[in-house]
C-alpha cells in the first residue's frame, strides 16, 4: 500500500502512506457539523464543501465505514483474498496488493493474521477536485501477525505479541456518486 498516488475508488476509497498532520479527530463522538469544532481549518472548509455537494455525507458515519473497510482490506490482504480486495480497491492499488500476494505465494509463505481492533481513527485531510471527494484517514490498529515459510518456520512476526499498525489511507469517490 505504499505510494502517494494510490487512490482506491470504493463507495469511498484508499491510499496508504501520505504525509499529513492530524487536524480533526473523527472517532465515534456525537455527530456535529464538520466545521463546528475547527471553523478556520482547511480540513473543516473541505468537509463543508463535501457536505454542500453531498447532503448525505456525515464525517462520523464516514469514519465508521472507513474503519470497516480498513479491517476488511488488511484482513483480505493477509489471507490473499483477491476477490474481496478487487471489490474494494482501484485497479492500480489492486495490482500492487496482488504483487505482494503473488510474492508470498511464490515463496510458499502463509500469513496467520488476527485483526484485534482499531485504537484510533481520524480524518486528517480532505479535498475536492475534478469532481472527486478525497478524505484521508489515519488508523492506529492492533494486530497479531506472523508469516511462515513453506516448511512452517516463522520468518516474520510473533503469534504471542500484539503489533501496532499505523496507516494513512485516502478514500475517494465521485461527488455525484450515491
Amino acid at each position: 500500500t505504499a505510494g502517494n498516488d494510490n487512490v482506491i475508488p470504493m463507495t469511498r476509497a484508499v491510499d496508504a502512506s501520505r504525509r499529513v498532520t492530524p487536524i480533526e479527530t473523527a472517532a465515534p463522538t456525537p455527530a456535529a457539523e464538520p466545521a463546528a469544532e475547527t471553523p478556520q481549518t482547511p480540513l473543516a472548509a473541505a468537509l463543508r464543501l463535501i457536505v454542500s455537494s453531498d447532503r448525505s455525507f456525515d464525517p462520523i458515519r464516514f469514519v465508521d465505514g472507513a474503519r470497516i473497510a480498513y479491517e476488511m482490506i488488511v484482513t483480505a490482504y493477509a489471507k490473499g483474498d483477491r476477490k474481496t480486495l478487487s471489490n474494494l480497491l482501484s485497479k492500480e492499488v489492486m495490482e500492487s496488493f496482488a504483487r505482494g500476494i503473488d510474492e508470498r505465494e511464490k515463496k510458499g509463505e502463509k500469513v496467520e493474521f488476527t485483526f484485534v481492533g482499531i485504537d484510533r481513527s481520524e480524518i486528517v485531510e480532505a479535498a475536492v477536485g475534478d469532481g472527486t471527494a478525497r478524505i484521508t484517514v489515519r488508523f492506529a490498529a492492533k494486530v497479531i501477525s506472523l508469516t511462515r515459510d513453506a516448511g512452517g518456520t516463522v520468518v516474520d512476526g510473533d503469534a504471542t505479541r500484539l503489533t501496532d499498525l499505523v496507516d494513512v489511507w485516502t478514500f475517494a469517490r465521485p461527488i455525484t456518486s450515491s
